[in-house]
C-alpha cells in the first residue's frame, strides 16, 4: 500500500508551506462521473440533504479527488473526470445546485483508485457493517493485504477486522436483514456463534419475530447452542450447583408482573442478587419511575 497516503487528501494546518499545496481546479459537475469502485451501496437522503444545506452556506471546504480520463471520439479527444474520493460531496453539491466543484486532479491506476476509495470510507467510519466487510474482503482478495495491515490503516484492532469479515459467512437472507436494518451488527455475534444451521435460523427468526435485544439474543443463542448458564436461578452449595425451583417461580412472576423479559437471580445459598437488563438507559429510567 505504498503511497496510499498521497491519494487521500489530508487536512492541512496553517504551517503548510505554499510550495507543498496542490493546485485546485473548478470542474463542471456534469463532467465528473462516480467512482466505479465505490464500496458504499447506499447514501442516506437525510444526510445528503444536511450536507447540501451546509454547502449552500459554507461551500465545499475540502476539494474532491478526481482522475482525468481522455477518450477518443469521432470529433477528436474528449476529457472527463472520474471520482477517486468525495462522492457524498459531489451528490450534495448537485442537490445544492452548484454548477462546479473544487477538485484536485491526480493520475492513478485502477488499483490505486479502488484502494483509495475503500480506505477513505473505512477511515471515516462511513460504511455500514456489511459494506465494511465487503471492503475488507476486497482489500484482502484484490491487494493481498493482511488483516493486521488493514486494521493499522483504519486504526482498528485486528480482531475487529476479523469479526467484521465473519459477517460474510452468514446466509444471504440474514445479510440482507442486516443491510436493511431489520437486525443490527450486535445480533450477528450470537448468530455466528451457532454452528448448527437450524439453530442459527431459529435464533434469527426469534430476533425478528420477538424483537430480541442483543443481550437477549446472546442468552438465547447460548441456550440453542447447548451452552446456557441457565438464565433463571442458580444456587451453589458446597461446590455443587443446583436450581432453586421456588426462586425460579418467583422470578417468572416478577418478570410477568413488571413486563420484563431479561432478569436473573444469582445465589450462593446464603446471599443472592437480582439483575434486570434493559435495552436502553431510557427504558431503565421509565421502569424505575414506574416503581416509585
Amino acid at each position: 500500500m505504498r503511497g496510499l497516503e498521497s491519494l487521500i487528501p489530508q487536512k492541512r494546518n496553517n504551517s503548510t508551506k505554499s510550495s507543498d499545496k496542490e493546485s485546485v481546479f473548478l470542474i463542471d459537475v456534469e463532467h465528473i462521473s462516480p467512482n466505479p469502485y465505490q464500496p458504499r451501496r447506499e447514501f442516506k437522503s437525510e444526510e445528503l440533504a444536511d450536507l447540501s444545506e451546509s454547502i449552500k452556506v459554507y461551500g465545499i471546504l475540502q476539494p474532491l479527488l478526481v482522475t482525468k480520463i481522455e477518450e477518443d471520439v469521432p470529433s477528436g479527444r474528449r476529457v472527463r473526470y472520474e471520482l477517486i474520493a468525495g462522492e457524498r460531496r459531489l451528490r450534495a453539491a448537485r442537490l445544492a445546485g452548484l454548477p462546479r466543484v473544487p477538485v484536485i486532479v491526480r493520475q492513478v491506476t485502477p488499483k490505486q483508485k479502488l484502494e483509495a476509495s475503500l480506505i477513505e470510507n473505512l477511515q471515516r467510519d462511513d460504511l455500514g457493517p456489511l459494506d465494511e466487510a465487503h471492503a475488507f474482503q476486497r482489500l484482502q482478495d484484490e491487494f493481498g493485504i493482511k488483516q493486521k495491515k488493514i486494521a493499522q490503516r483504519i486504526s482498528k484492532s485486528a480482531s475487529y477486522v476479523a469479526n467484521t469479515l465473519r459477517i460474510l459467512s452468514l446466509p444471504d437472507h440474514i445479510q440482507t436483514a442486516l443491510a436493511s436494518g431489520d437486525i443490527n451488527e450486535g445480533h450477528t455475534r450470537p448468530l455466528l456463534a451457532l454452528k448448527n444451521d437450524k439453530a442459527q435460523e431459529k435464533l434469527f427468526k426469534e430476533i425478528q419475530d420477538r424483537g430480541l435485544t442483543v443481550r437477549q439474543a446472546e442468552e438465547r443463542g447460548r441456550e440453542l447452542g447447548g451452552k446456557s448458564k441457565i438464565s433463571t436461578v442458580l444456587s451453589s452449595t458446597r461446590g455443587k450447583t443446583t436450581i432453586d425451583p421456588e426462586l425460579v417461580r418467583l422470578l417468572e412472576m416478577f418478570k410477568s408482573a413488571h413486563n420484563i423479559s431479561d432478569a436473573r437471580i444469582k445465589t450462593d445459598g446464603r446471599k443472592a442478587s437480582l439483575a434486570v437488563h434493559f435495552s436502553s438507559k431510557n427504558d431503565l429510567h421509565k421502569w424505575i419511575k414506574k416503581l416509585l
